[in-house]
């Protein structure tokens, strides 16, 4: 018989190992609750930061200047390259435009912006911060101009003489030909100048010229960047980029009044009263006068001149006149340069994407 007293219990071996493996199985179940947490949490993170990007970029598109402005280096129309860091709720977007080709003539500029979003609020401890990031390529088109004729006058055009051409076919290449001269068909032109164009001489009513003058004259549609009296012609800056074709130095000037050209000049001219030109004083861009036009000499323009824009308001107009040799040729590149500050950037369709490669 065997003695009881040499028996050997197994009781507590037994119950270690169940309370052992019971303390892994809580230990892997609360592992598993852990990684299913931190899973769920980093999606939403993810999900959050994509909310940011997305929110950023549609808010810079939309809003660039006033995020912009007062920053160093920023201009109107973008240069080689933006960014700005957009505070938003829950994180920030991080949001670049990038250049990747500059605007020359009609052609847009093509950018991309890119907008990496950040979450930095509530985040599952021990988590990396939601990172997103989000681009679209962009265009920055100049403002739509109606161009008529190389020189609308609504108030009639008298020329002197019978040198020089008055035209409308583009010196750029780029377009179409357009009416070389375009009058109100009372008075009229008179003169022997050379007009060229399809056709050479038209005419139509003031109110079918679409551009709101009175907008421009009372609501400040157009925002100057010189505004005269007040600011001061820009004579250096102006003879600096009259002699480099690759100038882009094309400002918009308004005037409050009437005034004489003091020197050549690009960009867009406002005249909201009469405009003189003297001698061989010139003008790339965009001309728009109020009242009449009286050009002495030998000078001209490239691009498009619009005269006599008071008749829309109802107020009566003198003739303008042109006196000598004249050159006022349509120019679409010039036509393009002028209004380009005016412009925007218009988003490319079917360009959006949402897994650009950040480093």
């Amino acid at each position: 018989m065997l003695n009881n007293t040499q028996r050997r219990g197994f009781a507590i071996p037994v119950a270690l190992l169940v309370i052992m493996v019971l303390t892994i199985m809580v230990a892997g179940g609360f592992s598993l609750v852990s990684a299913e947490r931190r899973s769920v949490a980093d999606q939403k993170s993810q999900i959050s930061a994509f909310r940011i990007a997305e929110q950023g970029l549609e808010l810079f598109l939309v809003r660039r200047d006033s995020l912009m402005n007062g920053k160093p280096g920023y201009t109107k129309v973008p240069g080689a390259a933006d960014s700005v860091r957009i505070p938003l709720s829950g994180g920030y977007a991080d949001v670049t435009l990038t250049r990747l080709r500059a605007p020359r003539g009609n052609q847009a500029g093509l950018y991309v912006v890119r907008s990496k979003g950040v979450e930095t609020a509530g985040a599952y401890a021990g988590t990396p911060q939601g990172v997103r990031t989000v681009a679209q390529y962009a265009l920055w088109e100049p403002a739509p101009m109606q161009v008529l004729a190389g020189w609308t006058a609504l108030s009639g055009l008298q020329k002197n003489g019978g040198a020089g051409t008055l035209g409308g076919i583009d010196l750029c290449g780029d377009s179409a030909a357009i009416t070389g001269v375009m009058v109100d068909m009372n008075p009229g032109y008179e003169g022997k100048t050379v007009a060229v164009g399809n056709p050479p001489i038209d005419s139509i009513a003031p109110d079918s010229v679409e551009i709101d003058w009175n907008g421009i004259v009372n609501g400040n549609a157009i925002e100057a960047t010189i505004t005269i009296p007040g600011g001061s012609w820009p004579t250096a800056a102006m003879n600096a980029a009259w002699d480099d074709s690759t100038s882009t130095y094309y400002p918009i000037i308004r005037i409050n009044g009437d005034y004489a050209l003091p020197t050549s000049g690009k960009g867009m001219l406002i005249v909201t009263g009469s405009l003189t030109i003297n001698g061989s004083t010139g003008w790339k861009g965009v001309i728009l006068v109020g009242n009449n036009i009286t050009s002495n000499g030998n000078n001209g323009v490239q691009g498009a001149v619009v005269s006599g824009l008071n008749e829309k308001l109802g107020i009566p107009v003198p003739i303008s006149d042109a006196n000598g040799t004249k050159q006022y040729n349509y120019n679409s590149c010039e036509v393009s340069r002028a209004t380009t500050t005016m412009g925007a950037l218009v988003t490319l369709r079917n360009t959006w994407v949402d897994n650009w490669v950040e480093y």
